[in-house]
């Protein structure tokens, strides 16, 4: 690998980690400035963030066995690293979403019976085509347009089935959510577009390689680190509207 793509990689793996940490670390800190009732949702994008960063310290050695000064002869990238990542990072992120809702028991499992089951899904149907296994034949652009199925289904149960459950949230509470929503769609639409960069590559293409982990890597860090302080920012509000002592509290002077 040339200096320039180990070094954008290397820096990307490196800021990873960091925005994972700390984002862990601050929402950690920061729960007991909502509500009881919403800090399962702060806890859940804190945990979010804490299995990131554990992953990107996993792939950041990987990487450097492979491309580092001291490079292990024979090591193989690994990127099922991310996707162990993704198969318990993605379901959670749909969950900590609903949770900050605290909508009736009824309507939060309704949603999420059917949202972490396709979550996992997509990540499980992806991986064999970005790691090029050969399984029963199946070329890796088929392995993307199965993953592509469940992947459209929750961003059906996203802005149509969930919308239903905004009407009775506060206008600013349904911006937010909106602003979410928005925020899972473009960053997630970075996913397969790294994912065709290095789809058909035949042994190591470093551009599709660069490519691809650094736009793995941007996006992971908007899609944990940005959601789960909109969460956050989302709890607050709610607590706010529930406990005006809460909101005198907290917000006096702002």
């Amino acid at each position: 690998m040339s200096e320039s793509g180990y070094l954008i990689v290397y820096n990307g793996f490196s800021l990873g980690i960091a925005s994972m940490l700390f984002t862990t670390i601050f929402l950690l800190s920061a729960r007991e400035r909502v509500l009881p009732r919403y800090r399962m949702a702060v806890l859940v994008s804190a945990t979010v963030t804490g299995i990131a960063a554990y992953h990107y310290f996993r792939m950041f050695d990987s990487f450097n066995e492979v491309f580092g000064p001291e490079a292990v002869e024979g090591a193989v990238y690994n990127v099922g690293y991310r996707y162990v990542d993704w198969f318990l990072t993605v379901p959670l992120l749909l969950v900590e979403t609903i949770a900050v809702l605290a909508l009736a028991k009824s309507a939060q499992t309704a949603l999420l019976v059917r949202l972490v089951p396709a979550a996992a899904l997509m990540i499980a149907l992806g991986y064999p085509g970005d790691a090029q296994l050969d399984l029963g034949g199946v070329s890796a652009p088929i392995w993307g347009l199965l993953s592509t199925i469940p992947f459209l289904y929750i961003l059906y149960i996203l802005f149509v089935e969930l919308g239903k459950s905004l009407t009775k949230q506060s206008k600013q509470v349904q911006r937010r959510i909106k602003e979410l929503r928005l925020l899972l769609l473009a960053t997630w639409g970075v996913y397969p577009i790294a994912f065709i960069a290095n789809m058909n590559a035949v042994g190591f293409d470093e551009q599709g390689f660069v490519l691809r982990e650094t736009g793995y890597t941007i996006a992971d860090i908007l899609a944990k680190c940005l959601f789960g302080l909109m969460i956050f920012s989302i709890a607050r509000m709610k607590s706010a509207e529930d406990d005006k002592a809460f909101a005198t509290a907290e917000f006096k002077g702002k």
